[in-house]
């Protein structure tokens, strides 16, 4: 597949008609392995449940992959909301998706808990693919439309899509930890990674340490100044001098959503036989969870063994359910996790 190269773009392009586009690594769908013409549902996940709600009020477009390699297809319309699927091939998935961004960035980002790995193989595969992301952005977005960029797989698409389209408003939200100075100081295209985050207005983190521990790296690495949640960029890499605010902002999700759930009936009688089929416990502890190393589960489960070990907690009044969905397990971390639960 050919990648496309932001300096080639042309700016006079139509603008599309989509006022607010959302834009992630993956389409709130999958396939539907129920549905013998291959038709999608609404996938789970944090990032979904999270966005999914503001992205139906503002009806407006979202960008990403579909999960099928090799495949191309046309927008379509699920649940409510505008979807455009983004083409990867199985090189794609390999260096960028496995390689780049789970094999690199995620055990970066999460305080080395097992060893990153760097491949410029895989740094050209991510630059490749962001790519291919922001002419999209620019090819759906309306002019002077918001465009709201998610997560660590796609964090030089705020930068290419203000070179591409200068004329949006543009945000980040980094669902994961951003590391400290002395960890992402190992990467070495940390300053890449920076400069293409700077594209956007505004940058959001889980938590004040994340937005903190960004702005001292944009200080250290690239000198800009910064003032309170304010970076300072210059002018430069043919883009404008501007403000970028990078703040904290916890995430949360649709709690009345959820609360109305709870209360309808067919789910409260579902409970009850879930319960049942359990031993009708006095206690019922849930754990949901992807299958990473980075969730706990085991602890998890060692935790609770020792609990009713030491007679704390008992069989008969007590029960843990752990949902976990499997992840990434063509890596070797990821057959090690799921081995050992």
């Amino acid at each position: 597949m050919s990648t496309v190269d932001s300096a080639e773009t042309s700016t006079d392009t139509p603008f599309g008609d989509s006022d607010f586009v959302v834009v992630a690594n993956r389409l709130p769908v999958d396939r539907d392995p129920h549905d013998a013409n291959h038709g999608w549902r609404t996938s789970p996940g944090g990032l979904v449940t999270a966005v999914a709600p503001v992205m139906k009020a503002q009806e407006g477009a979202w960008i990403g992959w579909t999960g099928v390699a090799d495949e191309d297809f046309e927008p379509f319309t699920i649940d409510g909301m505008h979807l455009t699927p983004v083409t990867l091939t199985s090189e794609d998935v390999l260096r960028y998706y496995e390689g780049f961004s789970n094999a690199t960035l995620w055990p970066l980002y999460h305080d080395v808990i097992v060893p990153p790995e760097y491949h410029r193989t895989w740094w050209d595969a991510y630059v490749r693919v962001n790519e291919r992301f922001a002419a999209k952005v620019a090819e759906v977005a309306a002019q002077s439309a918001t465009v709201w960029v998610h997560d660590y797989q796609l964090q030089l698409v705020p930068q290419m899509v203000r070179r591409l389209r200068p004329d949006l408003a543009i945000g980040f939200f980094n669902h994961i930890p951003f590391p400290p100075y002395e960890l992402f100081a190992q990467l070495p295209w940390r300053d890449e990674i920076l400069r293409g985050l700077l594209g956007a207005d505004l940058i959001g983190f889980q938590r004040p340490a994340d937005a903190a521990n960004f702005r001292r790296a944009v200080r250290g690495r690239l000198g800009y100044a910064t003032k309170g949640s304010t970076v300072s960029v210059p002018p430069g890499d043919f883009l404008p001098a501007h403000l970028v605010r990078a703040e904290p902002f916890p995430i949360s999700i649709d709690t009345p959503y959820l609360e109305e759930l709870a209360r309808d009936p067919k789910i409260v009688e579902r409970a009850k036989q879930i319960r049942e089929e359990v031993g009708n416990p006095r206690v019922v502890m849930l754990g949901v969870d992807r299958m990473d190393y980075t969730k706990g589960i085991r602890h998890r489960l060692k935790a609770f063994g020792e609990l009713l070990a030491e007679g704390r907690l008992d069989v008969e009044d007590v029960v843990l359910i752990q949902i976990a969905t499997p992840s990434r397990e063509r890596l070797e971390q990821y057959k090690i996790i799921r081995h050992d639960v």
